[in-house]
């Protein structure tokens, strides 16, 4: 649980948006736009409708006229060009104008009752003009530059469970299609994914008559571009039990798949090869420079000289061997990335299991008290699973000057010395290796028999941090292993936890290494793949389309 082993982790079948995907592959959703209104200067509406396994959604977005001022790609923007609201039920016109009013207030407005999300991006500014000048000439784009982006569009925020009066996440139901944890978020980056090649298309076609619709493969080789900073380190600390249970299960996943049989020749020989390949060609491909992580090139190179020994090894076999037995001990030859990009190929060997355990990923994230427990008992709590805050280096209480709180004119997440902070701000640092040691310093001096109720009643300050190590020792993983305030510790680290692992971006590279920009949904169908699905199964890590192939864009998708 150290930061640096967890921001390895990358996006698999568990991640957020990925078993979104799968879910609408597999329950046959569909997706039709109904309503897409939008004028030369790249004004208007639209509506698209998910039908989700009997359940209807409706995504209604609004386009405005791009205005380069006052953008900054920053969530307290005051311009965008789309914001969009994701509606449970199909949205009456009552609906619509409520949030046409409401939306473009933000932090101001209030969603309608029913309104699952609110979302808001920007055009990318290096392609998409790019896109609808060469759409409009008859021409596809070009494709090595769409590559380096890898999207048109830039989610600038999604936000959700209660967030501006949206629905919180307990009140959608067991039997709700988007009952999984940031399912809700992620389709509406989904069909913000969609709305951005309707736009393009759309303005290339009002430009000229001899206008083309975006080819569908390079749609799917796009996907949305996506961008967090300070905020994903608080919610890694305040949601331990969700990221504990994300993690037991990708845990228990891997075991399993680590204990599969590859017989000769059979199908899951064929997947785990191909898999290796895809993953190889995808990150072979990646232009980008990672200055804190593992370069994409690195990794490919690992993976093909594993792919080698892997073959070999089957091919030296006499009898059905275990992927472990096939892929060996990958400790050694592999960085740590790199053993991650294998363990999210391995839970694809068995991906039954996997989606088995994605609707467990619900978890009660309140906390209880257990008044009755011994100090003694609370005490062996804090020596086991808190040895890493306990055994801190007490040298470098000189470097915990750190202080995280909420800029008061972003309304984002700051981190900086405590002496430059103004008197009176409110402190949001989630200190386990502070308040756990504080606490186990007042324990030292009290009886071991005596009842936690009874102590909390004399120092009541210490009730949170109880409160957490109780109702955490139920869980194995929970909590990194990292100092918030030390003036050592790097945010992209558990920003890319969030982003890449739990939410499943791809290309993830850090900024200042406290900002993290990546891509979602780089591969996924599209809607008019969900109604015709591509023969390909594997709709992740997708290759650069081949230019002068042949276009298979339909003529109705302008």
């Amino acid at each position: 649980m150290t930061a640096e082993a967890l921001s390895a982790m990358q996006p698999n079948r568990l991640s957020a948006s990925r078993s979104l995907i799968n879910s609408m592959i597999d329950q046959g959703w569909r997706v039709e736009r109904l309503v897409f209104d939008v004028d030369e200067r790249g004004a208007g509406d639209a509506v698209y409708r998910v039908h989700a396994a009997g359940h209807t959604l409706d995504f209604v977005a609004f386009a405005f006229t791009p205005s380069a001022q006052e953008r900054t790609q920053r969530i307290f923007d005051q311009s965008w060009d789309m914001m969009g609201a994701l509606i449970d039920g199909a949205a009456d016109a009552g609906t619509i104008e409520w949030t046409h009013r409401e939306l473009p207030l933000l932090y101001h407005g209030r969603a309608t009752p029913d309104t699952l999300t609110w979302c808001r991006s920007n055009r990318s500014m290096r392609v998409f003009e790019h896109v609808v000048t060469e759409l409009a000439a008859g021409r596809q784009p070009d494709v090595a530059a769409l590559a380096r982006v890898g999207y048109l569009m830039r989610n600038v925020g999604l936000d959700g469970n209660g967030t501006f009066g949206t629905r919180t996440f307990l009140a959608y139901g067991e039997d709700h299609p988007l009952r999984v944890p940031y399912h809700a978020q992620m389709l509406s980056a989904y069909l913000m994914r969609e709305f951005s090649f309707d736009l393009a298309e759309r303005l290339a076609a009002l430009r000229s008559p001899h206008a083309v619709p975006l080819d569908r493969r390079i749609k799917r080789f796009l996907g949305v571009g996506n961008s967090s900073a300070l905020g994903l380190v608080l919610w890694v600390g305040n949601h331990p039990q969700l990221v504990g249970r994300w993690i037991e299960l990708r845990e228990r996943a891997l075991a399993h798949a680590w204990s599969l049989v590859l017989e000769p020749d059979g199908e899951r020989v064929r997947l785990l090869i191909r898999l290796l390949d895809r993953a190889v060609t995808f990150l072979a491909e990646d232009a980008n420079e990672y200055t804190s992580f593992v370069p994409a090139g690195v990794i490919a190179d690992e993976l093909a000289a594993l792919r080698h020994k892997v073959v070999l090894r089957l091919g030296e076999t006499t009898t059905p061997p275990t992927v472990a037995e096939a892929v060996g001990d990958p400790a050694g030859d592999l960085s740590a990335e790199t053993r991650e990009v294998l363990h999210a190929i391995l839970l694809e060997l068995d991906p039954g299991y996997a989606d088995g355990s994605v609707a467990r990923l619900v978890v009660n994230e309140s906390t209880r008290r257990e008044p009755a427990m011994p100090i003694g008992r609370l005490r062996e709590l804090l020596a086991t699973e808190y040895a890493w805050a306990l055994e801190m280096d007490s040298n470098s209480a000189g470097k915990r000057r750190h202080v995280w709180y909420k800029s008061r004119s972003a309304e984002e997440p700051r981190c900086g010395p405590a002496g430059e902070v103004p008197p009176g701000t409110v402190d949001l640092t989630v200190d386990v290796p502070g308040t756990v040691r504080a606490l186990d310093g007042a324990l030292a001096a009290a009886d071991p028999a005596l009842p936690v109720g009874r102590f909390l009643a004399a120092a009541p300050q210490h009730r949170g941090t109880v409160e957490r190590v109780q109702t955490l020792s139920r869980f194995r993983y929970h909590t990194p292993h990292v100092d918030l305030r030390h003036a050592g510790f790097v945010p992209a680290h558990l920003i890319r936890l969030g982003n890449a692992a739990l939410y499943g971006l791809d290309r993830t590279k850090d900024f200042m290494l406290r900002d993290l920009r990546g891509v979602i949904f780089q591969g996924a169908p599209t809607r008019e793949d969900l109604a015709a699905p591509p023969e390909d199964e594997i709709w992740f890590w997708p290759p650069i389309p081949l230019e002068g192939e042949p276009a298979r864009a339909e003529e109705g998708a302008r």
